[in-house]
């Protein structure tokens, strides 16, 4: 039995979960202190594992918090649910969030880890593409919008010589990028674990790169200005929470590889350990802001205003706050 199948329904439970934005309920700021309720939202896949594992663990409500947990298909998809106000905190990659920095009240509180490696370029068991260069000419499979995307068209085509016109990028999801592969409609897929892991331990594709030597791919814990500025004690809860999952993380990665596993399992996934194991390998959790990110996310926020996506870029002594984690941390 391979170790990843997602039928037809999985599927749709998954891309449904691109409009649960519009679904979501409204944030509530009656209610005051460490307990004022709050929704969270996380992608449902490698860069959620903190998530997941706070979640599992009841976490955020341990350290005080009223948590609602939210799963999305992208982080693009959680910053537009940020940006509506249907969710106070949100884990983004950095396109998604310059671009909910420069267009909404999105701000940085922490991070969730640094991931340049669990973002691949995944050819075909069957493309018969054994390198980067002969990606050219060819139908590859990406998730428009989303920081994945960005830095594989921005950062890794042009390592490789390959310019955009030269290959065809076809928007697919995340989660559906092994099924389109292996039906042979894409030759291969820029994808975010679990996904690369579990083509490559399923036999179903082969990493052609990571985007480790070019990216450090930071993948970042945002709130709602709004959110910190009338609920801050809960905000500074909801971190003590995440503090706690981070440690977990750390200090017992056996159950952090059960727990991870369990979660993709439960949203239909048929994944095993050794999959889990292979991703979670690949991630560097800091929930600091390290000294190069400032200058990356400059970069990245000159791409978007060159390419019109955004007007300027933002404030980040505004939109980099690190004074709730510096709390978190007192009251832990």
């Amino acid at each position: 039995m391979a170790d990843f199948i997602t039928s037809r329904r999985n599927v749709l439970g998954i891309l449904g979960l691109s409009a649960m934005g519009a679904a979501l309920p409204s944030a509530a700021f009656a209610q005051r202190g460490a307990a004022a309720a709050l929704a969270f939202g996380y992608q449902n896949t490698s860069w959620g594992a903190i998530g997941m594992i706070a979640e599992a663990e009841g976490m955020f409500k341990k350290a005080g918090g009223n948590v609602t947990v939210y799963r999305f298909d992208s982080g693009k998809t959680t910053r537009d649910a940020m940006v509506a106000g249907r969710v106070d905190i949100g884990v983004l990659g950095a396109t998604p969030f310059v671009v909910g920095a420069a267009k909404g009240e999105v701000v940085a509180i922490g991070m969730a880890m640094y991931a340049g490696k669990t973002l691949s370029v995944v050819a075909g068991a069957r493309s018969g593409i054994a390198d980067m260069r002969q990606l050219k000419g060819k139908k590859i499979g990406s998730q428009i919008g989303s920081a994945t995307d960005s830095v594989f068209q921005n950062k890794i085509l042009p390592a490789f010589g390959i310019a955009a016109g030269d290959v065809t990028i076809v928007n697919i999801p995340h989660p559906n990028h092994i099924a389109a592969v292996a039906a042979n409609s894409i030759d291969a897929f820029a994808g975010v674990e679990p996904f690369p892991s579990v083509a490559e331990v399923n036999g179903l594709g082969k990493v052609l790169v990571d985007y480790s030597k070019w990216d450090i791919t930071p993948v970042i814990l945002t709130a709602n200005r709004s959110a910190i500025e009338q609920k801050r004690e809960a905000v500074v809860a909801f971190l003590r929470g995440w503090l706690k999952a981070i440690e977990l993380y750390r200090t017992d990665p056996g159950k952090a590889v059960a727990i991870v596993t369990k979660h993709f399992q439960s949203q239909g996934f048929e994944i095993t350990d050794r999959a889990i194991k292979l991703l979670l390998s690949k991630i560097d959790v800091n929930p600091d802001f390290i000294p190069e990110l400032r200058d990356y996310l400059t970069n990245e926020a000159q791409t978007l205003v060159a390419n019109k996506q955004i007007a300027a870029v933002p404030d980040w002594t505004v939109r980099l706050d690190a004074s709730l984690l510096s709390e978190a941390r007192k009251s832990t």
